[in-house]
C-alpha cells in the first residue's frame, strides 16, 4: 500500500488504477468530564487555612500478589513524589500502617504521633477501563466530526484513581474522589479515516488494513507511571483549589 499527501489529504493507492481518499484524525475523549468529586465543608475550611497540609498516603487494600504489590508500590511512590514536588509535606506511610496495626488508635493519637493533617487512602488505581470514542478531531478539515455509524469508534483506555481523604484531628471523612484520564491526554495518537468515516487505521499500522474499530491501549509501564502522575496532579489541583 502506497501513500502520498496532497493538500492535507492522504491518498492511499490500493491498486495501480484506483485510489481512495483518506483524512487524518485524532481523538480528544475528555474522560475527566466524568470525574466524581465530593468534598466536605470542613475539608474546604482546613484547606483555606492551610493550603499545603501535611499528608500521609495509605493503601487500605494492597495487592496480595508479590509482583503486583511491587508494581503498585511504584505507582504509590509516584503519587508521594508528586505531592512533595508540589510543596506538600508527606509523612512516612509505614509509621501510619504500624499504628493502625497496633490496635484501634484514635485519630487524635495518630495526629500526635505522625504530625499529619490528612490521610489520603488510595482505594483503587485501575488501568483497565475503556470508553468508546465516537467523535474525532479531523486534522485535515480542522473540525470535530462524528464517525458515520454507531459501529465505528476508537476503543480508548481509561485510567481511574479512587481515593478518600480523612481529616485526622476530627477522624472525619473530608472527601471522596474518582479521577480519570486517558493516554490521549498525554500524547496525540493519529489515524487515517476513510472518506465515508466508517473505517480507520493507526498511521503506523495502515498497511494491515482499515477497520471500524481500533484500540488505544496502554502497553508501556512508563505510560502507566506518567498517567499516575497526571491523576495525582489533578487531585492536588482540586485540593489546592478548594482553599481559594
Amino acid at each position: 500500500m502506497k501513500t502520498a499527501k496532497i493538500g492535507g489529504l492522504v491518498l492511499v493507492a490500493a491498486t495501480a488504477v484506483s485510489c481512495v481518499t483518506f483524512q487524518v484524525g485524532t481523538i480528544q475523549p475528555n474522560v475527566s468530564a466524568n470525574n466524581e468529586i465530593v468534598m466536605s465543608p470542613e475539608l474546604k475550611t482546613l484547606l483555606r487555612a492551610n493550603p499545603r497540609p501535611k499528608i500521609v498516603i495509605r493503601i487500605p487494600n494492597p495487592p496480595s500478589n508479590v509482583t503486583e504489590a511491587d508494581r503498585f508500590n511504584s505507582y504509590i511512590n509516584v503519587i508521594e513524589k508528586t505531592f512533595v514536588q508540589k510543596g506538600f509535606a508527606v509523612r512516612d506511610r509505614a509509621l501510619l500502617e504500624n499504628l493502625m496495626r497496633s490496635g484501634n488508635p484514635d485519630y487524635r493519637s495518630i495526629k500526635e504521633k505522625t504530625d499529619t493533617d490528612l490521610i489520603i487512602d488510595i482505594l483503587a488505581l485501575n488501568f483497565d477501563g475503556k470508553v468508546a470514542v465516537r467523535t474525532f478531531f479531523n486534522k485535515t478539515t480542522q473540525k470535530e466530526e462524528s464517525f458515520a455509524t454507531a459501529q465505528t469508534y476508537v476503543d480508548c483506555a481509561v485510567v481511574a484513581l479512587e481515593c478518600r481523604v480523612t481529616i485526622v484531628d476530627r477522624g472525619q471523612l473530608g472527601g471522596l474522589f474518582t479521577l480519570r484520564t486517558s493516554p490521549a491526554d498525554l500524547y496525540e495518537y493519529s489515524f487515517y479515516v476513510d472518506g465515508f468515516r466508517q473505517k480507520m487505521a493507526w498511521i503506523d499500522q495502515a498497511s494491515s488494513g482499515m477497520f471500524p474499530v481500533i484500540s488505544l491501549t496502554i502497553y508501556q509501564e512508563a505510560t502507566r507511571l506518567q498517567l499516575t502522575q497526571t491523576l495525582t496532579e489533578s487531585l492536588i489541583a482540586l485540593l489546592s483549589g478548594a482553599g481559594t
